[in-house]
């Protein structure tokens, strides 16, 4: 992708986890970045009364302010000459690490923000490990701050190192590591004179930079939301998740394997072409009817079905998950009752340490659980098909965790 200061071309949408410890300066990046970006032309001014106060630019909340911290995800979106930019400022206290999750979830690539004065933080190693579980690989890292470290450049080169090497071992690519003055604006938009020994990108141009790996479109899936039934046959609806259906496709109706073929495809305004990934559409079927939660698939590419589903799980709430103790598992458009049948390789997301073994999962740790269900559940590999390999945890109807298909 082109400069985004000074390029041209096409615009594509990238969105951008901006992650990191509470009070590290994400907000304050982000504003900044508001500010200096709004003197280019088509781009909306920021309020003059927030000058100095750059985290105000997002934190929109009267609680935000008084506390100085963001408490909600908010989106800031910049429309660039390159490209247009979607900046989703992510809690990083403790306690909203639910919240960082709706986020980043929706997220192509992520800013890492730590502080220079305080280095690797706990929710410095707990963000960047959800963000590698959530499958996002492409990280910056601003080291902010660099004001209180006299913009020194061997202080710099030793939290590079620290952040390069506990980023690796999550299996994260780190596209740059930048030190940035947000406040000031050094190396935001603009590389800094104040910092002369470090001649590479800025923070904007760093994400101009960015080369995402774009998946293969892969085979269908079409999880099922519901049924339809309105003057004449009944109409399938859901969501695209991979791949194409066309009318006269021959498909297979997972976990039951039933046969169906797609005698029409529905939507507004009418057209018969298609459906993509992403789009929602209407299927009226020849064969038996399916039901919510049951999952499209051709027959010679179909998911895993199974009732022994296991995975890496990430456990958020204060009563530990134990084993034997019984949830909802929800994947797509599943809800599966499952008991806990085996907890192992238990995970201190503070540290990144490993823990003795165990039989119970306690709050903001990782373990490899395996689950026994009451009927079949469809599910796939996180890494092969994302929105079939993760899954979300619920105890009496309450989200207590999350968790990806090995």
């Amino acid at each position: 992708m082109s400069s985004l200061v000074t390029g041209g071309g096409e615009k594509p949408l990238l969105r951008i986890a901006m992650v990191g410890h509470v009070d590290h300066g994400k907000s304050t990046l982000i504003g900044r970045i508001r500010h200096e970006m709004s003197t280019l032309p088509g781009t909306a001014a920021v309020d003059a009364s927030v000058a100095g106060n750059w985290a105000f630019v997002t934190d929109q909340l009267q609680e935000e302010r008084e506390r100085e911290m963001t408490i909600d995800t908010t989106q800031t979106f910049l429309d660039t000459p390159v490209c247009r930019l979607v900046f989703i400022d992510v809690p990083g206290h403790q306690e909203l690490i639910q919240n960082m999750l709706s986020g980043a979830t929706r997220a192509d690539a992520a800013v890492l923000v730590l502080a220079g004065d305080e280095g690797v933080q706990v929710q410095t190693r707990r963000h960047a490990l959800l963000l590698s579980m959530l499958g996002i690989k492409t990280v910056i890292v601003a080291v902010n701050k660099m004001d209180a470290l006299d913009r020194r450049e061997d202080a710099f080169r030793a939290l590079e190192r620290t952040a390069v090497e506990e980023l690796r071992a999550l299996g994260i690519e780190v596209s740059g590591v930048i030190p940035v003055v947000a406040r000031d604006g050094d190396n935001v938009v603009r590389r800094s004179e104040a910092m002369p020994w470090y001649d590479g990108p800025s923070v904007m141009e760093a994400i101009g930079e960015l080369e995402l790996a774009v998946a293969p479109v892969d085979a269908l899936r079409f999880p099922v939301q519901g049924v339809l039934r309105h003057d004449g046959p009944a109409t399938v609806v859901g969501r695209v998740l991979s791949g194409s259906v066309a009318e006269g496709d021959a498909l297979t109706v997972c976990p039951g394997g039933a046969a169906v073929t797609v005698r029409a495809i529905r939507r507004f305004p009418e057209d018969h072409a298609p459906a993509q990934t992403g789009e929602s559409v209407g299927l009226v079927l020849d064969g038996p009817e399916p039901g919510r939660g049951d999952v499209l698939a051709p027959a010679e590419d179909l998911p895993q079905v199974t009732r022994t589903p296991a995975g890496r799980v990430f456990w958020l709430a204060e009563a530990p998950l134990a084993l034997g103790e019984e949830l909802a598992l929800r994947c797509a458009t599943q809800a599966v009752p499952v008991r806990v049948a085996a907890i192992a390789d238990r995970l201190d997301s503070a540290t990144l340490d490993p823990l003795p073994p165990g039989e119970a999962l306690a709050a903001m740790q990782l373990g490899t659980v395996a689950f026994a269900t009451e009927r079949a559940v469809v599910v796939e590999a996180f890494d092969r098909m994302a929105g079939l390999g993760r899954f979300v945890l619920e105890r009496k109807g309450t989200a207590v965790g999350f968790g990806i298909v090995g």
